[in-house]
């Protein structure tokens, strides 16, 4: 599925996954700009983009296993709500910098804050959790096509 067809899907969990890893990004960009300026949140910055990332992409999260108490508590950050409230509190930290003068960080507060939107509507919605086939994710299923019977050629 092209990366246009996915985002006409309407699930926000894609939107969030997308916002995410932007975040992701501009966090880790971002707090390397600011890192003499402002030494604490830049840290964060660069943590939490790490993070971000690393709970996006589905190859990196098989890359770094979770045991079962980490499952059982956090539902290895599966689950829409999780999503949303670790991503809420990474925005209300990064908003926090804007107070010490951190004010390029905004940008990341901003995205973060999206995507914690995007996760927390998606969770309302009880939408089904997707991933962007881009990364290695499940994607969206066509309603037109079945691939399940498919021989390779």
């Amino acid at each position: 599925m092209a990366f246009v067809e996915e985002l006409r899907t309407g699930n926000f969990s894609l939107y969030g996954q997308w916002l995410a890893l932007l975040s992701g990004v501009l966090l880790i960009v971002l707090g390397s700009v600011t890192f003499l300026a402002h030494v604490i949140f830049s840290i964060l910055a660069i943590v939490f983009g790490v993070i971000c990332i690393i709970i996006e992409i589905p190859l990196l999260m098989k890359l770094f296993p979770t045991g079962p108490g980490f499952d059982r508590a956090f539902g290895g950050l599966k689950n829409h709500w999780w999503r949303f409230v670790a991503y809420l509190v990474f925005a209300i930290v990064m908003w926090a910098s804007l107070a010490k003068g951190g004010g390029i960080l905004a940008i990341g507060a901003v995205t973060v804050t999206m995507a914690a939107g995007c996760y927390l509507i998606a969770a309302v919605k009880k939408q089904s959790k997707i991933t962007t086939t881009m990364l290695g994710g499940t994607g969206v299923q066509s309603h037109y096509f079945d691939t399940r019977n498919a021989v390779p050629v």
